[in-house]
């Protein structure tokens, strides 16, 4: 790539300089130099309860969003197979022109189904579920009432409207109450939260944030990317477990976790759908999904469906993680569902006690800033419905020796 030169003035800045001095990139830079890589670390199969990393060492796997197990289910794999043989690599086009087949179709309807809503949108990712519905609402005079603790997607999407964003504080209903009082009579507002809190496994006080919003009039949108599959008498995420699904303006979902395969979706009423498929950015100007990961999602979902014991099981196995790391004396952040955090502090303990896990055969994700407050690092730990007991407890044992090595600052031992 060439110098950036400019030869009419030295003193002009380099617009790639956020880039290139970005102080994130420089950390990871370093891990990687020094082989204590915490992120982006391959792997060598799928993501199964034990995996083969790409160092050929098997290790329980407690980092995936393969909640229900069904990434590597042979039902799953053959659906996609068979979607591959018939319709090929890629839609080769937008939802709009070429790029609609009849299982973009057959999966838009079932997942409505599930929900109970008027319709379903299919986009390329969760995260341009999130930017296709938040972008094209709102006018300039309206408000987005945001949790400051939502997914980075929902912050951009959010961002991407006409509309002014307010930031309320994480799960504080009061909070919430006083930015919905001070707005304009006149104008339109949309509450945004996750119902499962990503990093934290945290659930947001839905039964409360309903209530606001229809003692102020406003929409309320939920993203159930971690609940989806997770939690519910039927999987359907945070607002089905506490009972205020059919009091949800659009919930939008990831198909990467439960649904083992990749792309997101809007569940909303028809009105708002057509909406969407009319002046959304990344429904109408991006390639449709490709047709063996919308065949994997439509299989998974039907599994999701036809097997209520896998939700069982998944859910039992996330409380059941939590007991352990509690008696171990590694109590991660109060919440319910497949994400578990375990508190680490400063991002140079996070990484320790990551690169001890890992060492001991324990897989984690290791997340700091900006992910989550400076100072406020988690081992994050997602748990799978086809984790066994056993597996589950000897991985709490390893979590809880590293975190404890690397809190009472014996970092070399953590690093041995």
């Amino acid at each position: 790539m060439p110098e950036y030169v400019d030869s009419a003035s030295a003193r002009r800045r380099d617009p790639f300089a956020p880039l290139l001095h970005n102080p994130l990139a420089a950390m990871l830079r370093q891990h990687l130099s020094t082989d204590r890589a915490t992120h982006a670390v391959p792997t060598a199969g799928a993501p199964l309860p034990v995996t083969t990393y790409a160092d050929g060492r098997a290790r329980i796997n407690l980092g995936t969003g393969n909640y229900l197990g069904l990434a590597g289910d042979p039902r799953v794999i053959e659906a996609a197979e068979a979607a591959l043989h018939r319709y090929g690599t890629s839609a080769s086009g937008s939802r709009v022109l070429n790029g609609t087949s009849a299982l973009h179709l057959a999966l838009e309807e079932e997942l409505a189904d599930h929900y109970g809503t008027e319709a379903a949108v299919l986009t390329s990712s969760g995260v341009n579920a999130n930017l296709a519905l938040l972008s094209a609402a709102c006018g300039p005079d309206d408000v987005l009432l945001v949790d400051a603790h939502v997914h980075a997607s929902l912050h951009a999407a959010a961002a991407a409207s006409r509309g002014t964003v307010v930031r309320w504080r994480h799960n504080d209903l009061g909070s919430l109450e006083a930015r919905l009082a001070a707005l304009d009579p006149r104008a339109g507002g949309i509450v945004v939260v996750d119902g499962v809190y990503s990093m934290t496994g945290e659930l947001a006080p839905l039964a409360g944030i309903v209530a606001l919003c229809e003692r102020y009039g406003v929409r309320l949108v939920v993203d159930e990317a971690h609940g989806l599959g997770v939690l519910g008498a039927t999987g359907r995420g945070a607002a089905e477990q506490v009972g205020v699904l059919d009091r949800v303006d659009a919930v939008t979902v990831a198909l990467s976790k439960s649904l083992a395969s990749v792309g997101g979706a809007v569940l909303t009423s028809r009105a708002v759908a057509d909406g969407i498929r009319a002046g959304a950015m990344p429904y109408v100007f991006s390639a449709a999904n490709d047709p063996a990961s919308v065949a994997a999602a439509l299989t998974a979902l039907r599994i999701l469906r036809a097997e209520p014991e896998r939700l069982l099981r998944l859910q039992h196995n996330g409380e059941l993680l939590r007991r352990e790391l509690a008696a171990a004396g590694a109590d991660p952040v109060p919440g319910r569902g497949a994400v578990l955090a375990v508190p680490t502090g400063s991002e140079d303990v996070t990484a320790a006690a990551w690169r001890a896990s890992f060492d001991a055969g324990v897989y984690t994700n290791a997340v700091a800033y900006p992910a989550v407050p400076r100072g406020k690092g988690v081992l994050r730990l997602t748990v799978m419905a086809t984790h066994t007991d056993e597996q589950l407890r000897e991985a709490a044992q390893v979590v809880a020796a590293a975190v404890r090595a690397t809190r009472d600052g014996d970092r070399e031992l953590a690093f041995a």
